[in-house]
């Protein structure tokens, strides 16, 4: 199954003329919830549902002690999560301190096997949902299309 993306239409924000200009977007899904992913993996995995939701309650549970504790979490097969933060600079050494921290964040950083899925991933361009002045669809609604074509 293929990501797919459509056309929309905005003006950017660094933009100073304000020009509007075309830029394709993820069409996304709707979330996986909780339930529905235990469900897939006991399916996939040969585990009992409540086995599975045990588990993954309790390594979120482990991530987040370990990351309130300042360590970064990996997951093999699955990423790297890093405790990061944004803080204000100052020219006195003694306002660099932590009051001047303003956005504390998560970072994620996905394993090789994750970042060559990605890599690897197809798209599928919705022409029914997108800003298009042709208004041409194919056959069945969509093109198939890689974003260099779009």
């Amino acid at each position: 199954m293929a990501l797919r993306v459509r056309r929309i239409k905005k003006a950017f924000g660094f933009d100073k003329s304000k020009t509007e200009k075309y830029v394709i977007v993820p069409d996304r899904a709707t979330v996986v919830g909780f339930e529905a992913l235990c469900d897939q993996v006991a399916a996939v995995s040969g585990i009992n549902l409540g086995m599975v939701q045990s588990v993954v309650y309790g390594l979120v549970k482990s991530m987040t002690t370990f990351i309130r504790q300042g360590h970064s979490v990996q997951v093999t097969g699955f990423g790297t999560f890093v405790p990061s933060f944004n803080a204000k600079s100052s020219l006195d050494e003694k306002e660099a301190n932590v009051d001047s921290i303003h956005h504390v964040k998560l970072r994620f950083l996905p394993s090789a096997e994750l970042r060559t899925m990605m890599k690897s991933m197809e798209f599928e361009f919705d022409v029914t949902d997108s800003t298009n002045d042709s208004k041409t669809t194919s056959e069945g609604g969509g093109d198939s299309e890689s974003p260099d074509e779009i």
